[in-house]
């Protein structure tokens, strides 16, 4: 994996971490938590967003693991995002049970 990818899971360890107290209780009801995060840097080349990759897939295994069905995942991109306008911003909207 990539030369980053011990920090990216401390990041997403420590997000999701966060998150844990806005996700819904288990009742069989369908709810839906949203994550901010941005791609990589120098991101302007065709390959996997390993940055992205490490911690939407990280925040994914712990819902499961800890008993959410996960129903959908939607996101969006936002160009020329972060200080310095080369990154792009992502909006992941995950519904679960």
């Amino acid at each position: 994996m990539a030369l980053f990818s011990g920090n990216q899971k401390n990041t997403a360890q420590n997000v999701y971490t966060n998150m844990r107290t806005y996700l819904a209780q288990k009742d069989g009801a369908v709810h839906v938590v949203l994550i901010n995060s941005f791609s990589q840097l120098a991101n302007q080349v065709f390959k996997c967003d390993e940055k992205y990759t490490t911690e939407i897939d990280y925040v994914l295994n712990c819902m499961q693991r800890e008993g959410y069905e996960i129903l959908d995942i939607k996101f969006n991109s936002i160009p020329n995002q972060g200080m310095t306008g080369n990154r792009t911003g992502f909006n992941t909207l995950i519904t679960y049970r």
